[in-house]
Formats: structure tokens, sequence, C-alpha cells
């Protein structure tokens, strides 16, 4: 797949990995679809995509709400052209102990980071269906591939989106629809500062330095006219981590579990 004169929705566009994604995608020639509820931090992506000479547009949605998400595709079909691309970027993050997150903060979290990707992806699916192609790129975590302390009930969220992603390339491969699931590590941007749950950092941010977004965004662009169906952006910590934890998980494990009772002291 092209992304030049590709049409793409990408969801939580606004800020973060989404806002660099949309404008890295803008740059290499897709027309964009910005969805999230800041309009006038969509408004200002949309400016500097176009200020590139690309071509993007706000839509202001509550991916939450299945009424407007299905708005989102009627819209960007109607202004834009059929949708050849969707990322599922919005999301939110929780940092709580298991036995002691809020209620209210688990079910926010999973409504926006499970059920709304659910949603988008069956708002999408038919059009693809019916041109007979389409990607849809997951934006899960490395936390979606290993549990980690203190962010479980946010890494349980991820790994959720992880097999939505892979049961879906598996169900639409006939229809010549993609499926990429992406596992960004620690990013810089502001995902720890909107989060749910405690203040302060979970212990792997103590010890691990962040990437750009920028960074990812590339990565996630390259993917896709390479047609991966995984993505990972750095080997270090990121995927060397998920090997690790796959060769050797009792030691992973060991090591978490040391950072978790750090924290606790």
């Amino acid at each position: 797949m092209r992304l030049d004169g590709s049409v793409a929705i990408v969801t939580g566009a606004s800020q973060g990995i989404g806002r660099a994604i949309a404008l890295e995608f803008g740059r290499r020639g897709a027309r964009v679809a910005l969805a999230a509820r800041n309009a006038a931090a969509l408004d200002e992506v949309t400016t500097l995509i176009q200020r590139a000479g690309g071509r993007a547009m706000p839509i202001p949605t509550d991916v939450t709400d299945s009424t407007q998400v299905e708005r989102l595709v009627q819209a960007t079909i109607r202004d834009l052209g059929p949708v050849d691309i969707l990322v599922n970027n919005a999301g939110i993050g929780l940092h709580a102990p298991i036995a002691d997150a809020r209620a209210a903060d688990v079910e926010a979290m999973f409504r926006l980071n499970v059920l709304a990707a659910g949603a988008c992806i069956r708002a999408v699916v038919p059009v693809m269906r019916a041109q007979h192609r389409g990607l849809v790129i997951n934006i899960s975590s490395v936390a979606g591939r290993i549990a980690l302390p203190w962010i479980g009930y946010y890494s349980a969220s991820k790994f959720a989106l992880t097999v939505i992603g892979d049961t879906l390339r598996m169900e639409e491969s006939g229809h010549g629809i993609r499926v990429m699931n992406v596992f960004p590590g620690m990013t810089r941007s502001q995902f720890s500062t909107n989060r749910l749950g405690d203040p302060g950092r979970a212990p792997h941010q103590r010890r691990l330095a962040p990437v750009p977004a920028e960074k990812v965004a590339r990565r996630i662009a390259q993917a896709v006219e390479r047609n991966r169906n995984t993505v990972y952006v750095s080997w270090f910590p990121d995927r060397l981590g998920v090997a690790g934890n796959w060769l050797a998980g009792w030691a992973v494990s060991a090591v978490l579990r040391r950072w978790a009772r750090g924290a606790q002291e």
C-alpha cells in the first residue's frame, strides 16, 4: 500500500503518537481525517499538514460514542474519499495496582482502548470490503506483549487490542483487508500526564528512556509501505524485551517483581 493518495482516519490525532502519525501520513501524501475531542488541537494539526502541502480534515469526535464514529466515517468518505486506512490510536493509560484501581477508571479505560477501537473497525470494514482493500492499524504497546506492574489494567487492554487485530487479520484476509499491530515502548508525549489513576511514574518509566513520537510515526509509515503486520519501534528495550519474555519469562518476571517492590518502598 502507498500512503500517497490514500485516505486515512487517525483517531486520537490531537496529540502524541496520533498527532505525529497524522503529520507523517500527510507529509507522505495521504489525505487525513483527524479525529479527537479537542477541536482546537485538531485545527492546529490540520494547519500544519496543509502548510506542508498536504490535505487534512478535522472531525471532532468522541470515539466512545458509536453514533459519532459512524458520522466520522461518513464525513471522511464524503469529503476525502473511501477509507483506505484506519489508525486506532485513541487511548488512555491507567497507573494503579490491580487491587486498588478505581472501578470507574478501569471501565473508562477499557471503553476507550478496546470498545471504541472495535466500534471504529465495525464502521470502516464494510467500506473496505466493498472496495476489496484496506488497512487497519492498531496502536497497541509493548505492554500488550509483557505484563507490567502498576499498569496491569492498561496492559490487559492492550493485550485485548492485539488479539482483536490478530483475529481481524484472519477473518478479513479474504476481503483484501490487512491488519497491522504496532507495539511502541516508552514514548515522549503527554500520555503519562493524561493517564488515569495514581500520579507519578510507573516502575518501568523510572528506568527506560522514551523515544520521540515522530520516530514511532516514521516506523509506522515505513511499515505501511512495506506491508508489515507487526511493528516494533526500537530493538532495545522493546523487541529484545518481548523476545526475552518469550524465551525466559521467569527471568523477566523476577526483574519486574523487584521493580514493583522497589516502587512500594
